[in-house]
């Protein structure tokens, strides 16, 4: 094998010879200039002299860059970009009702109870984003003007002194003592009698003190406050519970005092008014102690006459509660610039959760006496209460007379945004009026019922293309025993029908129909 090496006769391998060079490298001077870093050592390759213009487009392609550029926008930057400034695309809007075949053509308009709970609920055309456009104010700056004028409202002692015979001492003291509660305003404070009331069905004035002091800390405090009044040791409700079991009276009032001189000076310092600007919606448990507060002073004590009514006429009061008035405004999307008015509104609540919780403007309409003499009560001690806790609210209205020949309702209709009708009770025919009154409504406008107006199943078809029913898409939610006052009758269902000529219009151009 060879692999080319030299070798010797005898076949053995020459030694390798190994030479020294000795290469003498110049010492720089102290002072002297070195050599420029960009200068090549001797016999060095020279580096490439890079192009400062190597990364650009010639004139051609830039022209061709520049057109690309201009017709096909960045939309990964753009939805970037949205993102960041929190832009909300929009969506595809959804194909309208689609048609199917029955007695030639029809086009189904409502939903059955069953579809209702499997299908999501699509916004009408005038859907408002609540989170869009201006936010509702809550604080009420007239409540917090030191020269503000003193509230005339129902205290919680003429509450009680008012019914006296329905009322006991507290754990069966000889006399009763009184205690007055600071609310967040400059509105002044509140007296109450603590008494028992004689059955759970009534007025509890030290319940209501309870109620209104964990309200007042849970809304009103600073996070830090809050958090260390409403739990631990510190903890204004659980004090006040420990003294009604040691039937301390003297011990609870101490304790109902301390809170006014934890509350007071937060009212002076502006930081009641700073937590309130920080708000723009009140929870359900918020709303329900100002309703409540009003109506046990006005409606409560009078409950009995709401009672006079025929059985079988379209007069029968059954009121919505306020879980189940949350949970209709919600599904409506009612915001504070709307209208809202209700048909049908008995003592009022409705129209005064509305103007509560919403801050929309809210009216009502109401035929019989006696609940139009006690929503006049609780409108005026809503207008006094709301300010003692330091809020702004809605416009409230009210109406007495008949709904279908009131002359105000036509032109109120024509402004509504959502329209509440309690026809549980009603009689068809009082319904079929109201039917063909809400062809005044506005596009978009939603009128919300506890029977359908829509029936259910109804299916558009030339045989009833003119029926009133077809200008409305309907649909079905449930409701549950403790949102109404009937609760003894179980779930039940509330419809919401939308005003939406829409689908009569798709489908006459189906059908090649003039309209």
């Amino acid at each position: 094998m060879n692999w080319n090496k030299p070798s010797t006769a005898s076949g053995t391998a020459n030694k390798p010879v190994v030479r020294k060079t000795t290469v003498q490298v110049p010492v720089a001077q102290p002072g002297a200039n070195p050599p420029p870093p960009h200068a090549p050592a001797s016999g060095a390759i020279p580096a490439r002299r890079r192009d400062p213009n190597r990364f650009q487009l010639s004139q051609t392609s830039r022209t061709k860059s520049k057109s690309a550029a201009t017709n096909r926008p960045n939309a990964v930057s753009r939805r970037a970009l949205d993102s960041v400034r929190g832009v909300k695309r929009k969506s595809a809007t959804p194909d309208v009702n689609q048609f199917s075949d029955e007695d030639g053509d029809s086009s189904e308009v409502g939903t059955t109870d069953s579809e209702a709970s499997r299908k999501r609920p699509k916004s009408s055309i005038s859907s408002v984003d609540s989170h869009s456009g201006s936010r509702r104010k809550l604080v009420s700056e007239n409540a917090f003007r030191e020269d503000s004028d003193p509230l005339s409202f129902i205290h919680g002692a003429d509450a009680t002194s008012a019914y006296a015979a329905k009322f006991k001492n507290a754990f069966d003291y000889d006399d009763y003592s009184s205690v007055e509660l600071l609310y967040p305003s400059r509105n002044g404070k509140e007296r109450f009698d603590l008494k028992w009331p004689r059955t759970k069905d009534d007025y509890n004035p030290m319940m209501d003190v309870m109620n209104t002091v964990e309200n007042l800390v849970t809304f009103y405090f600073p996070e830090e406050l809050s958090g260390e009044y409403l739990h631990g040791n510190k903890a204004f409700r659980g004090r006040l519970n420990r003294a009604m079991q040691r039937e301390s009276i003297p011990e609870w009032i101490e304790i109902v005092e301390e809170f006014n001189s934890v509350l007071a000076p937060l009212i002076q310092d502006g930081t009641i008014q700073r937590e309130l600007r920080q708000r723009h919606s009140l929870a359900l448990k918020w709303i329900e102690r100002i309703l409540m507060q009003i109506c046990e002073r006005t409606v409560s004590p009078k409950a009995e006459k709401l009672n006079a009514y025929k059985v079988g006429s379209s007069n029968v009061y059954g009121e919505l509660l306020p879980r189940l008035i949350t949970d209709i405004f919600r599904k409506v999307q009612l915001n504070h610039e709307q209208m809202f008015i209700d048909l049908g509104s008995g003592v009022g609540n409705v129209v005064l959760q509305a103007a509560l919780e919403i801050g929309c403007e809210s009216w009502g309409i109401e035929q019989l006496p006696t609940p139009c003499e006690l929503a006049e009560m609780q409108v005026q001690e809503f207008r006094a209460r709301t300010q003692l806790w330091g809020l702004s609210t809605g416009a409230v209205n009210l109406l007495a007379g008949d709904m279908t020949t009131h002359p105000s309702i036509p032109a109120l209709l024509q402004r509504a945004d959502v329209v509440l009708v309690n026809n549980q009770a009603f009689q068809p025919d009082l319904n079929d009026k109201l039917l063909n009154m809400f062809l005044d409504l506005k596009p978009g406008a939603r009128v919300v019922s506890l029977k359908p107006f829509v029936p259910v199943g109804h299916k558009m078809a030339m045989r009833n293309v003119d029926s009133v029913v077809n200008q409305f898409v309907q649909q079905s939610f449930e409701y549950f025993s403790e949102m109404v006052s009937w609760s003894a009758q179980g779930n039940g269902h509330w419809y919401v029908a939308t005003k939406d000529a829409r689908p009569l219009i798709q489908f006459k151009r189906r059908m090649k129909m003039t309209y």
